[in-house]
This record gives structure tokens, sequence and C-alpha cells, in this order.
């Protein structure tokens, strides 16, 4: 099986581990009204511009999968998670401008502290689905269930979804963080 890891793309100049969920919600609203004043033309900064309807779904979704990860046998120990996509996806790079990334090994994370979804898991909501959240276990699994290939895994899985949603449930302080001048 091909090295798994997990890749977090950024805005240019923005700093990959604020998580606008894990202010007070009265600091998440007025961060992203000059994030949405201050980006008015960036695809990722969009939805700071609708914050109001954004925020309560992107709420429901983490406490949904939350949830579902505590039921799977995950200890987060964050209310909201960093979001990442396993492996590279051309259509967040795109989101962000093509701008920056920061790439985790997976194996250098804790089962418990990392979750996985097929697909965007605030749009799923947001469309009425639940998407189903998987462990890492369960991941390896279907990936082995593919011939142990990442690519047969994702075509067989995505479909109509664009990358595997990340749920990274902790901050890591101790593992390499590897940026796009350190590929793997």
């Amino acid at each position: 099986m091909d090295q798994l890891y997990i890749t977090h793309y950024y805005y240019p100049g923005t700093d990959p581990w604020k998580n606008i969920m894990l202010l007070p919600e009265a600091e998440a609203f007025r961060v992203a009204e000059e994030l949405a004043e201050a980006h008015p033309d960036t695809t990722s900064f969009g939805r700071f511009a609708d914050f109001e309807n954004y925020y309560p779904l992107r709420k429901k979704a983490d406490e949904y999968v939350r949830t579902r990860f505590i039921e799977a046998g995950g200890r987060p120990l964050l209310l909201h998670p960093y979001s990442f996509t396993l492996m590279e996806c051309e259509y967040l790079r795109k989101w962000f401008s093509g701008g920056e990334k920061l790439v985790l090994l997976l194996d250098e994370i804790p089962d418990d502290q990392i979750s996985f979804t097929i697909g965007d898991s605030c749009a799923q909501i947001t469309n009425g689905v639940e998407p189903e959240v998987l462990t890492r276990e369960m991941l390896l699994c279907r990936i082995r269930n593919s011939g142990d290939s990442v690519e047969v895994f994702f075509n067989e899985s995505l479909g109509k979804f664009a990358y595997v949603e990340v749920q990274l449930w902790y901050r890591p302080l101790d593992i390499i963080v590897r940026s796009e001048g350190n590929k793997l």
C-alpha cells in the first residue's frame, strides 16, 4: 500500500492551525466578517461572506461527525476538527488559489484523533445526508479491499465527491510537518 498522508490547503499568508470554529461564536462572526472583506474574490473565504448560514451548518456537521467518531471509539480532544484531505486534491488546491499546503503522515497521527468521511461532511449535512464516519482502521480495510491501491479505492468510493475529508481532532505539536517545499 502507498504511504498515506493527509493534506491541508490554506490561503497564502494565513495560519493553517487557525480554525474559526474553535473561536467563541461572537469572535468567530467578527473574524469571518474581516476575512470576507479582506478577500472578496477568493473561493476559500466565500463561505465567510455568508457566515450566518455557514456557521450553524458547519457546527451541525462537526457535532455529527464528532458524535459518530466517539461511537466508533474515537476520543477527540477538540469540539471542531482541523480539516484535511486524504492525499492530494486538485479541486481543493484551486479553492485556496493554489496556495500553500500542510502535509502530515497518517502513521504519525493517533488512531483516536483522526476520522474520515467520503466527501465533504458539511456539504452532505447541508443536503440532508448523514455522512458515514470512518476510523483509520475502517479506511485502511477499504483500501486493502481495493487491492491495496489508494487510486483504486478513490475510483471505487468517491463517485460524485472530489475527496476523502479528514478530520484531525487535535493539534499535533511533536510530529514532522511537511510543506510544499518538503514533499513526501
